[in-house]
């Protein structure tokens, strides 16, 4: 895929039905904020959220879109941070599963899911993550007990917020990312962004974001020298395998990973993301 060609056509179908959508998540603010924002604030889905702290599903209906109402994503928490949960952990997985069907209604049976993780190298172990990389490679059948497609984000969910922004920014080595991200204002959402705020940005990851944030991955990945198409999709788990080599010897040699997120192939996956007739 020609980066320069392809990015010339990125488009969000906002009225792409995805039915019922999974995504589990490691941490319990910054995905969920993420979350809300792209699939509640800007697509307009019915959403539903479970944090691990809680018992309850809170869901968010009030702005769906005409169109949409058979579109839901549901965003839950995993036992913890560390990767090796899923594998350690199904047994959480699986009541929160049951918890879903017997509280909404819901079956997680032919249901896309999304496992969305940090690389993370001080928490998460290098096999751990390249075993589930390998099992876990599509969002419907992986032929396997565990169904899911794995995506990370290197070295954390941080580097798909900062694309949204800025196309450039490549790597940084010994600075924390949120603290970038608070001192470049880099907001997720802005509930003030009708008000006159003279002390901040009004900004807030919209559309445009989005399709910026899409690009940047492109441009990563060929710069990585990595083709992706579409139809990896049935199986991602060769070109995620691929991606994780190469950000592995990157940062044996500097010490850093390159910032890259793969959210936006989640959002490919799905269709909200097209690739427009030229």
């Amino acid at each position: 895929m020609e980066y320069q060609d392809i990015t010339k056509h990125l488009k969000i179908n906002t009225k792409k039905n995805i039915g019922t959508v999974i995504i589990i998540v490691e941490g319990e603010k910054d995905e969920f904020d993420l979350f809300k924002q792209i699939f509640v604030n800007i697509l307009n889905y019915k959403y539903i959220e479970r944090k691990r702290k809680y018992k309850t599903f809170k869901t968010y209906d009030e702005f769906v879109m005409k169109g949409n109402e058979n579109s839901r994503v549901i965003v839950l928490n995993a036992y913890n941070s560390n990767i090796n949960t899923l594998d350690r952990n199904k047994d959480y997985l699986d009541k929160l599963y049951i918890d879903l069907y017997n509280e909404l209604g819901i079956d997680v049976k032919n249901k896309s899911i999304y496992f969305i993780w940090d690389r993370d190298s001080k928490s998460n172990n290098y096999n751990d993550v390249k075993g589930l990389i390998s099992k876990l490679g599509s969002a419907n059948d992986n032929d396997t007990e565990m169904n899911g497609l794995l995506l990370l984000s290197y070295p954390a969910i941080q580097s798909y917020i900062i694309s949204c922004y800025d196309e450039k920014t490549e790597c940084l080595k010994d600075i924390d990312l949120k603290e970038y991200i608070k001192k470049k204002g880099y907001k997720v959402s802005n509930p003030n962004k009708y008000q006159n705020n003279k002390q901040g940005s009004n900004e807030e990851i919209d559309k445009a974001k989005i399709i910026k944030a899409t690009k940047v991955m492109l441009k990563r990945l060929e710069e990585m020298h990595i083709d992706f198409k579409e139809t990896d999709l049935d199986n991602f788990s060769d070109i995620s395998l691929k991606i994780f080599n190469k950000e592995e010897n990157f940062y044996d040699n500097h010490k850093a990973y390159k910032m890259l997120s793969l959210i936006s192939i989640m959002l490919i996956d799905l269709q909200i993301i097209i690739f427009k007739e030229k």
